[in-house]
């Protein structure tokens, strides 16, 4: 019970999962699997005139067909892309879900049909990588009643097999039902996991880590990419004045000032922050004077200043997380001039051309 309340309660992101395996360069990839499942589909449903007992009816043959047309045109979609939103793979799933169960049904021997069933499980594994728990327990749910159905129809029709019927659910029930929840927590560990060794634990911000997996994302073709470095200035003094516990604090304090929406923001040294902007260089000195002035309040406990390194780019390479870091190399370098000037202002590189 502990393992399911956990499972349960456990947090997911449909956005943060897209995110990461496209920035991991396999999202395209999983979306030609998942079109090429949908094409598997329309065959597994096509070829059930290829069996002993084929549909008879105008309404079976009606859906086989639709069911065959509808999986080749949704795995067409997939192939060309793009990845859909969280809305449409729901509507997805409840289209893998209804189709596959009515599919099932309409074969020519529902006893022939039945390991079909494990075609479910296959839409299960979708269903635990994208969705929530409540999403994969509402297929189970459809799932364990399309299992029902069929094996109560074979048990109650006199000619069918009942002992192979029995055997066949008894291979169907971990496959379809077990798996998928051991499953899911696993991935859902692994990914909060995999957050938090991108994530700063004592700001929130990103880490160094997570700068670089954002940073493509984020940039996605800039024609201009700005880096500014912070350093806090005479930190060591507030530690020795106040306490480490005070110094953690101030740090939690900048980190709030500085989340502003349309910059990337990450903790890369003790005290020190690093902020992208994809904005020129005008744009940049202003962004840059206004968080030193931003991070500084008389009212605080124990003010601070900062001192900033700026650098820009308009970058002619396709790499990123390259031009980032030597921006922000040159921007260390600034920053430290800033301090060697008395802190607390802005020193930029210049405006460079890679």
């Amino acid at each position: 019970m502990t393992f399911l309340r956990r499972w349960w309660h456990q947090s997911y992101s449909y956005g943060w999962m897209v995110h990461y395996f496209d920035g991991h360069g396999a999202l395209t990839a999983y979306r030609v699997g998942v079109g090429l499942s949908c094409f598997c589909f329309g065959l597994a449903a096509i070829t059930t005139y290829l069996t002993a007992v084929p549909p008879t009816s105008t309404v079976a043959n009606a859906v086989i067909i639709g069911g065959t047309v509808s999986s080749f045109a949704a795995g067409l979609l997939w192939i060309r892309g793009p990845w859909p939103p969280e809305r449409r793979s729901l509507m997805f799933v409840v289209y893998a879900d209804i189709g596959t169960t009515v599919a099932l049904l309409s074969y020519g021997s529902i006893q022939m049909s039945f390991p079909g069933c494990a075609l479910l499980a296959a839409t299960g594994v979708y269903v635990q990588i994208y969705h929530s728990p409540r999403v994969l327990l509402m297929h189970l749910g459809w799932s364990a009643f399309t299992v029902a159905l069929m094996f109560v129809l074979i048990m109650t029709t006199p000619h069918f097999d009942h002992g192979l019927a029995v055997s066949q659910l008894v291979v169907l029930l971990p496959v379809m039902f077990a798996a998928p929840v051991f499953l899911q927590s696993v991935l859902l560990s692994l990914r909060l996991d995999a957050d938090g060794a991108r994530t700063d634990p004592l700001t929130g911000l990103h880490n160094r880590r997570g700068l670089d997996e954002k940073v493509a994302q984020f940039l996605d073709d800039a024609p201009d990419v700005s880096v500014m470095v912070l350093d806090v200035d005479r930190f060591k003094s507030i530690n020795d004045r106040f306490g480490h516990q005070a110094g953690d604090v101030a740090l939690q304090l900048i980190a709030r000032r500085l989340r502003v929406d349309d910059l990337l923001v990450a903790r890369t040294g003790g005290e020190e922050f690093a902020v992208v902007a994809k904005v020129g260089l005008d744009q940049a000195r202003s962004i840059a004077e206004w968080l030193r002035n931003r991070l500084h309040s008389p009212q605080d406990a124990c003010p601070l200043t900062v001192s900033v390194g700026l650098a820009h780019v308009q970058p002619t390479e396709s790499e990123p997380i390259r031009t980032v870091t030597g921006l922000m190399r040159r921007a260390d370098v600034a920053m430290y001039e800033a301090k060697h000037r008395g802190g607390n202002q802005v020193v930029e590189v210049g405006s460079l051309r890679t």
